[in-house]
């Protein structure tokens, strides 16, 4: 019986065999330490930082961007907020 060697989960991020020294785990993946980064910043992230979306991994602020609530209110700042009533659109006048 010829010599079979074991088979090492692949890293998502680059494709390669991930071995214990160098594995961390996150969404049900192995990954390499140096894999281990934000999609979006590149930050390297550990096991309280990081926030597995399917097969890619973000921080939590960019998943929190990417992924999260949009629209006045979450995350666009005061800036967006307006006293307009829309009477230029037909909106009621305020008195």
């Amino acid at each position: 019986m010829p010599f079979k060697p074991i088979e090492h989960p692949k890293c998502p991020k680059c494709g390669k065999s991930v071995y214990a020294a160098e594995e961390m785990s996150a969404g049900g993946y192995k990954w390499h330490k140096f894999c281990f980064k934000c999609n979006m910043c590149n930050k390297l992230l550990d096991s309280c930082t990081v926030a597995p979306h399917e097969a890619e991994l973000y921080c939590k602020q960019c998943h929190g961007r990417k992924f999260g609530p949009k629209g006045v209110g979450f995350g666009l700042g005061a800036g967006c907020l307006t006293t307009d009533s829309g009477e230029k659109f037909g909106g009621a006048k305020q008195t």
